[in-house]
């Protein structure tokens, strides 16, 4: 955890750091709807109550309907296409597998994109990480409190900054220790624009 949390602050000073010394800063709130789609590729994964049983097999959850929202932050670094970004969230995923399956996420996306460029475009394309630290895990006791996962997007500015956009993220670690059941989430996402800092 204390690995963690120095990754987290590091983050934060880097981010203002580069706030300090950039020209054209956009804040706002993010919002969407999320799917999951976890899968264990080499083994399968049953629950039963709170024990697990793996076996050899190809394993595919059925994903659950979810949400997520949070803020963002895209700050200018001296490049007029690509600002480099920052969106800490709250994330709703979960799966079927003997029933609902519901975990929650603090993710913390960190990435470049023209979502705010200055060299102004209908499309949008973007890419990065989110360190990801579980808030919530109900059905699941020994599941992994850090994840991280990669993510692309790739979206539409219908309206001046407002930008609507899909995001698919994949998890480098597995959820739940040797169970090699990792996060596929698939979201589409609304940014909202609620303050420009211009220097």
């Amino acid at each position: 955890m204390k690995k963690e949390l120095t990754f987290y602050f590091a983050i934060i000073s880097f981010a203002t750091t580069t706030l300090s010394f950039s020209q054209n800063h956009y804040f706002g709130i993010k919002a969407g709807y999320t799917k999951s789609m976890p899968a264990s590729p080499d083994n399968q994964v049953n629950f039963s109550e709170n024990n697990i049983e793996i076996s050899q097999g190809v394993n595919r959850f059925k994903g659950l309907d979810g949400f997520q929202i949070g803020i963002y932050s895209h700050i200018d670094f001296g490049y007029d296409f690509i600002h480099l970004d920052f969106a800490p969230q709250y994330s709703k995923y979960g799966f079927q597998n003997n029933g609902d399956i519901n975990y929650d996420y603090f993710d913390f996306d960190i990435g470049i994109s023209n979502l705010n460029s200055e060299v102004v475009s209908k499309f949008v394309l973007g890419l990065g990480v989110t360190p990801s630290f579980v808030l919530s895990s109900k059905q699941i006791e020994n599941i992994n409190n850090f994840d991280l996962k990669v993510y692309l997007l790739f979206g539409y500015r219908f309206y001046k900054d407002y930008v609507i956009y899909s995001q698919l993220r994949y998890g480098v670690i597995e959820i739940i220790p040797e169970s090699k059941i990792t996060n596929l989430q698939l979201s589409l996402n609304l940014n909202i624009p609620i303050l420009k800092i211009k220097k």
